[in-house]
């Protein structure tokens, strides 16, 4: 078989395996197997007479010799009341070394800064990408628990991504977040925008949830607790963690281009739960992303460190490495990466 017959062999193969997950008959299977009709699921008002506080972070490689790497991190707030920006904060831009293995000095640093403990556990993904994103979450949590602390009984703190964690030292960190947010009367949410929750052993359970509203005719915004369905998730992906949330999709808006997966705290009440997707079907109505939180969405857009700023990060460093009297060649011999020729060409 020569080279176009493998490839388009391949794409075939790839096109089949994504059909598996997603049959044609999908929503049809997913009633069967969750018991989910029209009573499941809820409407949503879009009112809501609190705040909304979004919290996001974004982390990038600067530069990677393969035995450590440098990275910039860095979170923000904003807080959102009545159609209009309250609150606005972002977190100093923080450059920490990344290196593969077993302990991190700067983890160990940032996480006593923020916590005022040691870290549990030592950073020792081998991924530099991975040891980023928890550096990122620690800040993220730190200015998490600082809105928990400000705002009002009824407001709402939305948090990117989910209710568990990625890295040990922060389970104890979550925990005193939710407990904060408990005894003030801050309701607590986080909003996934892709997940990888599945159910009958691989299917993606957002599209699912969403193709079954369509057939039954479920008017937007609306709200599925998928967790309700004894034995549903497929849980592989969270085995190692504490499932601390209900799991829901919503979608929040008539003219959303897809739903989203919700995490909500388990203790909730129905009418908390409800008042939570009220907030969230409130703040989805802007037009640049409908049917997303745009308090997450400006959370996002400020906190994001973006192509022009790695570059000035990276020139940075390479005057500082000047300034202690390293050369091109030192710099190319740590980080030179044969990549950087071949892009060239």
């Amino acid at each position: 078989m020569d080279q176009g017959s493998l490839y388009q062999d391949a794409i075939r193969r790839v096109a089949g395996r994504i059909r598996e997950c997603a049959p044609e008959d999908l929503a049809l299977r997913f009633s069967a197997c969750s018991g989910f009709d029209a009573e499941s699921y809820q409407p949503c008002s879009s009112s809501f007479d609190g705040a909304v506080c979004a919290v996001d972070g974004s982390n990038a490689i600067i530069l990677d010799a393969g035995s450590f790497a440098v990275a910039a991190v860095r979170a923000s707030v904003s807080t959102c009341a009545g159609g209009v920006r309250i609150c606005h904060r972002t977190t100093p831009l923080k450059i920490v070394t990344v290196n593969p293995g077993s302990g991190n000095e700067d983890f160990d640093t940032l996480f006593r800064d923020c916590f005022h403990h040691h870290p549990k556990a030592p950073l020792d993904h081998d991924d530099p990408i991975q040891n980023s994103a928890v550096i990122r979450d620690t800040l993220e949590y730190r200015a998490a628990m600082d809105m928990a602390g400000e705002l009002n009984t009824g407001d709402i703190l939305v948090l990117d991504g989910t209710l568990q964690v990625r890295h040990a030292s922060h389970d104890e960190v979550i925990e005193s977040l939710l407990n904060l947010c408990n005894l003030r009367g801050v309701l607590i949410a986080a909003v996934t925008k892709r997940t990888s929750l599945t159910w009958g052993g691989g299917h993606p359970i957002v599209p699912a949830a969403e193709g079954l509203a369509r057939d039954l005719g479920i008017p937007e915004p609306w709200y599925l607790c998928v967790s309700a369905a004894e034995g549903l998730i497929d849980r592989e992906e969270t085995h190692r963690w504490k499932q601390r949330g209900g799991q829901y999709v919503a979608r929040l808006h008539p003219r959303a281009q897809r739903a989203f997966k919700v995490e909500i705290p388990k203790y909730y009440t129905p009418d908390r739960v409800k008042r939570v997707f009220s907030a969230l079907a409130s703040f989805s109505d802007d037009g640049r992303v409908t049917g997303y939180p745009y308090p997450l969405f400006d959370a996002h857009l400020t906190t994001k460190i973006g192509a022009d700023a790695v570059e000035q990060i990276r020139q940075d460093i390479i005057r500082g490495m000047d300034r202690l009297g390293m050369n091109l060649a030192d710099y190319t011999g740590i980080f030179g990466d044969y990549h950087d020729e071949f892009d060239r060409y």
